[in-house]
């Protein structure tokens, strides 16, 4: 496999506990929104979606844009995608464009959507709002880069849409973790968080926030 960079080994242990429901279970549905070179895709494939039938969904430009203006390697994406997860081409579909685009098409449920696209704030919460009509209840929904802070601006930070989109939503989810990355169950009714919390701004306030979990 070739891989440029690995922005997602770290989180390997958490997302063996927060998915190991999943964990060989047939049928399960993932969907990717922003997949780079495969490296969290080829994990998933290897060690979740392992049951019968068990498919990914994955959706990426595959431009890199905001990383290519900050210096990270962006040519050839495509190319090294496709080679990583040849093993497993079989159960995935790749849809190749914007997500905002390619979401509002997709009528699938599933059972884990993973948002890692844009790493700017609107787009990332058009990301979160088009996916989550497409969670199931009881799904989990996990938002990656909520620390990102590359870019110097709240509208080029991942972490401002992560936060609306938490206070727009509350009482429609279960928060399972908060660090540098943000995940969440999706319930299947609406109950009241009294009184409602604000959204942490950093995992150094996770500790001061009560949420249920």
């Amino acid at each position: 496999m070739g891989f440029t960079q690995d922005w997602f080994t770290s989180n390997i242990p958490n997302w063996t506990s927060l998915l190991a429901e999943l964990r060989g279970q047939p049928g399960v549905r993932a969907l990717e929104v922003g997949s780079f070179e495969g490296r969290s895709a080829c994990w998933l494939l290897e060690n979740i979606l392992t049951g019968p039938g068990a498919r990914l969904d994955c959706v990426d430009n595959f431009t890199a844009a905001v990383e290519k203006n900050i210096g990270f390697q962006a040519e050839g994406i495509r190319d090294r995608f496709d080679a990583n997860i040849a093993p497993w081409l079989e159960r995935v579909t790749v849809h190749a464009g914007n997500s905002g685009d390619v979401l509002r098409g997709l009528t699938d449920t599933y059972d884990f959507i993973y948002i890692d696209g844009s790493h700017l704030a609107p787009d990332v919460l058009l990301d979160a709002v088009l996916s989550w009509r497409l969670l199931k209840a009881g799904g989990i929904m996990i938002f990656d880069d909520f620390l990102w802070n590359l870019l110097p601006r709240p509208e080029q930070q991942p972490g401002t849409a992560i936060r609306s989109f938490l206070r727009c939503h509350f009482g429609w989810f279960d928060l399972l973790r908060v660090d540098g990355q943000v995940a969440l169950r999706k319930r299947s009714a609406y109950e009241p968080d009294v009184p409602p919390q604000p959204a942490p701004k950093t995992v150094f306030e996770v500790a001061e926030v009560k949420f249920r979990v």
